[in-house]
């Protein structure tokens, strides 16, 4: 099954799989649609689908069987504003992380004061050192917590609570927390351990369902990379960064949706080129994992005709990237006849997500799509489930697919196997 994509039938579906279920029906409607209509609407089609759905109003796409019509209503939905962080506001510095790396050298710390006083969310911009977007953000930390108590707004002050719990959890030995993003929306990106001085540096994209419990998923799983890369190469140090900058898809029906990764791409991509402006000495080595919808983000990023700047991409868990092929992907410093040879992928066989419909493009383990695939063991093989598709599952020691993780992530990805 490593590149099948099965079809056990709506009744097995509908009893064991109702989410997917749902995803496969509503992505098959909108085949028909954009297939009676033309393909030139596929856009406007997902846009507008994407936006009904997470209105909670779509059922008329699946209950009015003639297109035309559908097609008429979709043109009237309003389009959803992003739930995007702050603005960024014009206080005379750069925006390229590369210019702002240098920008913020010649700085003095008075002038580093009077810019966080315009901007609270100055530790939000990439090129500036992760130390000092720590504390920055840290600062800004402690007034939006304030801020949310005063406003008994239970939402974000228990979100704030839980970041803050987690930045002050450290123990002695342990590697320090550096937080790189946060804002009222509760996007979050942070470091474990500081990336500008790390051999090696991971990038965990963050992928569905996480509105809000970011960090339940986030926290353990930076930790379990962690530990592989040490495992890898104890010798080295390796830095793992979650990035979450982006509105998610928060069920499985909006998965189907590629336009949440695309809206969030030109981020993720900012975010990995603030990783290189910033590090200091040697160029360090860096992986981007992409779990679950994570990985349709890391194709969006790397994608049409775009540049990530990243040395490996690992697809785990993943029911397609957005690309039809590997070669599509853009590395920095990979040439694009060496691409292929650095993009991995592994899924296990029980991953439920398998039965997803295929709105993203082939499975990154098909063979056809050219990247490099490892094995992954499932804990149910008889059977689809989501255990098989849980983060932990695929980083635990127990799996073979860990070992290999942590290979690629200390920039041995040539003994994968």
């Amino acid at each position: 099954m490593r590149g099948a994509r099965p079809d056990p039938g709506d009744s097995y579906l509908q009893e064991n799989h109702l989410p997917i279920f749902s995803a496969r029906v509503l992505a098959q409607r909108l085949e028909r649609i954009i297939l009676e209509m033309g393909e030139g609407i596929s856009e406007t089609v997902y846009r507008r689908t994407r936006d009904a759905v997470m209105r909670g109003n779509y059922e008329y796409i699946l209950a009015d069987q003639n297109n035309a019509r559908v097609f008429e209503a979709l043109q009237r939905e309003q389009p959803l504003a992003a739930a995007s962080g702050p603005a960024r506001p014009d206080i005379g510095l750069p925006r390229d992380p590369r210019q702002l790396r240098h920008a913020w050298e010649d700085l003095s710390e008075a002038d580093r004061a009077e810019l966080f006083h315009l901007d609270p969310f100055l530790g939000n911009r990439n090129g500036i050192p992760h130390a000092d977007r720590d504390l920055l953000n840290r600062r800004n930390l402690d007034d939006l917590l304030r801020r949310a108590h005063e406003s008994q707004d239970f939402n974000r002050s228990d979100y704030f609570s839980q970041l803050r719990q987690m930045l002050d959890a450290q123990q002695p030995g342990e590697p320090r927390i550096y937080l790189a993003h946060i804002d009222e929306n509760r996007r979050v990106a942070f470091s474990l351990d500081d990336p500008d001085f790390a051999d090696n540096t991971a990038v965990l994209l963050g992928p569905a369902g996480r509105d809000g419990d970011a960090l339940e998923y986030a926290s353990p799983t930076v930790a379990q990379l962690r530990e592989l890369a040490l495992l890898s190469a104890p010798g080295a140090r390796t830095s793992v960064s979650y990035w979450d900058v982006y509105q998610q898809p928060q069920s499985f029906v909006e998965t189907i949706f590629p336009q949440f990764a695309q809206d969030g791409a030109a981020g993720a991509r900012e975010f990995h080129t603030g990783l290189r402006a910033t590090h200091e000495g040697s160029p360090g080595h860096i992986t981007t994992l992409g779990h679950s919808y994570a990985s349709v983000l890391t194709g969006h990023s790397a994608g049409g005709g775009a540049r990530l700047d990243t040395d490996d991409v690992v697809f785990i868990g993943s029911w397609g990237t957005g690309t039809n092929n590997a070669s599509e992907l853009s590395l920095s410093g990979v040439a694009p006849e060496n691409t292929a040879d650095h993009v991995f992928s592994t899924m296990s066989s029980g991953d439920h997500v398998h039965l997803m419909p295929d709105t993203h493009g082939p499975l990154p383990t098909d063979p056809e799509y050219g990247a490099r695939t490892f094995e992954s063991m499932s804990l149910i093989p008889d059977r689809w489930n989501g255990y098989d598709h849980r983060s932990d599952f695929y980083l635990a020691s127990t799996n073979p697919a860990a070992q290999n993780i942590g290979l690629i992530i200390t920039g041995r990805g040539d003994l994968v196997s």
